[in-house]
């Protein structure tokens, strides 16, 4: 692990996604605008790419557990917080896009060269095929306790209407739900929490997709694409927020996105005159978004806002000079603020420049801390939530 260098930052304490029940932290987000702005911290930058792989990415993020994959071998990984923590789950050609506690899921591929939404559970990684008798591919885009979400693609004849259908799971795979919408030729559901499903779907083939929220049923669907756009996407969600992006003209640059529940709230991250000039939200938390953005100084990266335009920050500004573009996927915060984010970084000076796994890691300053607990002095009688 190794200091970049710091970035002055005000203290990012919201309720954690995972909460079921009102919380510690729940009275923690309420109160944070009382936490000075002086309360700042340092970030760290961990590379996470293991000596033995020849690539790797950091797809999820679970508190010091993160997830993606690596090449040679080519299978899911499992880090705890450092490179040579790596751990790998699966057999060959796996991912691992989402975990939850001890368990992990995304996809395997098969010996005819398809793809097996794949669940992992436990320290010793119990596999559970969650692909539908039948369908061609299936994979897990996202988790939530014992519920999966992703898609399911299906050929013609095999008695389902073909193409991408948004899959839920309930751990089983007799268990799964088509949440396709009526009249859709392809959906997807890429993320999942307590306040519902976010993805995107479409009418036809030949139509762009529209971002999109679900709750739990295909007739529950909300279409969240803004009024004038073309495309839209919603990957990432969180509290009752969405993330994504839209594009307003074929093959356009996209705009980092944030809705609350209807197309009406959609608020643009990159709009004209901001520090950033486009981009896309991959993963929330709280009011944390992180993905990637073009800036407007010229620079461009993996990237972090705290629930405004203004507040976008480049992650990728934190590397060295080896590396020349960054993205990030994924983003937790802990119950004590402590923010990570994980994603990948282009290293170029090489002669196979190649994709390396990274996490930045953002700890409040003990002025927080105190700032917190003075702040929790008063709040007895409510409950912490049950860690895992």
């Amino acid at each position: 692990m190794f200091t970049v260098r710091q970035y002055r930052c005000g203290n990012p304490l919201k309720h954690h996604p995972r909460t079921l029940r009102i919380s510690l932290l729940a009275a923690v987000s309420c109160m944070c605008v009382a936490i000075p702005r002086e309360a700042v911290a340092a970030w760290t930058v961990v590379g996470l790419h293991p000596s033995s792989a020849l690539e790797s990415v950091a797809l999820c993020v679970d508190e010091n557990t993160q997830g993606g994959w690596t090449n040679t071998p080519n299978r899911g990984a499992v880090w705890s917080g450092t490179s040579e923590s790596v751990t790998f789950v699966g057999s060959s050609w796996a991912v691992v896009k989402a975990l939850y506690g001890t368990d992990k899921a995304g996809k395997v591929l098969d010996g005819a060269g398809h793809y097996r939404a794949a669940l992992w559970r436990g320290a010793g990684n119990e596999f559970t095929d969650l692909r539908p008798a039948g369908a061609a591919d299936a994979a897990v885009l996202g988790m939530f306790g014992t519920i999966q979400v992703g898609e399911t693609y299906w050929n013609t004849g095999s008695g389902q209407r073909s193409g991408y259908h948004a899959t839920l799971w309930n751990g089983t795979v007799d268990g799964w739900q088509d949440l396709s919408p009526v009249g859709s030729s392809d959906s997807h559901l890429a993320a999942i929490d307590a306040s519902g499903q976010a993805g995107l779907f479409r009418a036809s083939v030949s139509s762009p997709y529209h971002a999109a929220l679900w709750q739990g049923t295909a007739e529950s669907v909300v279409d969240l694409h803004p009024a004038g756009a073309y495309a839209s996407q919603a990957q990432a969600i969180s509290n009752g927020r969405q993330g994504g992006y839209v594009q307003y003209e074929r093959d356009g640059p996209r705009t980092a996105a944030l809705w609350s529940g209807t197309a009406d709230s959609f608020l643009d991250l990159t709009p004209a005159g901001g520090p950033t000039i486009g981009g896309a939200v991959y993963g929330m938390d709280g009011n944390v978004q992180v993905g990637g953005a073009g800036f407007a100084d010229g620079t461009g990266g993996a990237t972090i806002w705290f629930g405004t335009p203004e507040s976008a920050f480049n992650l990728g500004t934190l590397l060295s000079s080896d590396y020349t573009s960054s993205i990030a996927y994924a983003v937790d915060i802990d119950e004590f603020g402590t923010i990570r984010v994980v994603g990948s970084a282009y290293y170029n000076r090489t002669l196979y420049p190649h994709n390396e796994a990274m996490m930045w890691v953002l700890v409040p300053e003990p002025s927080s801390i105190a700032a917190l607990a003075a702040g929790l002095a008063g709040l007895a009688g409510v409950r912490t939530r049950r860690r895992r």
